[in-house]
């Protein structure tokens, strides 16, 4: 019986695998050829409001050296929207026994 149990383990584990790797396969395919989709797109849309020329030139498609130049101002403008905080941490102690957090704990014990 436990022969047929490892059988099934490895028979299940086989398929899992094979599942998440197909996946993933296919998730490369797709954002490999999403630029060249949305490139494609974004032509067509062009020609259809009459700009003929803007077809014909390269200007869809955007170098790394661009596109790292941009995510990096939006990086540091994002960056900037938040406020310095020091880091510090302080606590109080309080002294009242009741407080919301704790009244489940005393309503399960009984003890008030």
């Amino acid at each position: 019986m436990s022969m047929e149990l490892f059988e099934k383990g490895i028979e299940i584990a086989v398929v899992g695998y094979s599942i998440v790797f197909a996946a993933l396969v296919i998730l490369v395919f797709v954002f490999i050829n999403l630029a060249k989709v949305l490139e494609y797109q974004a032509r067509k849309r062009c020609e259809k409001a009459g700009k003929i020329q803007c077809s014909e030139v390269d200007e869809f498609s955007v170098n790394g050296e661009v596109a790292a130049a941009i995510s990096l101002a939006l990086h540091m403008h994002f960056g900037e929207m938040h406020d310095k905080e020091s880091g510090k941490l302080t606590m109080k102690r309080v002294s009242k026994r009741y407080t919301p957090w704790n009244s489940k704990i005393y309503n399960v014990m009984n003890r008030l």
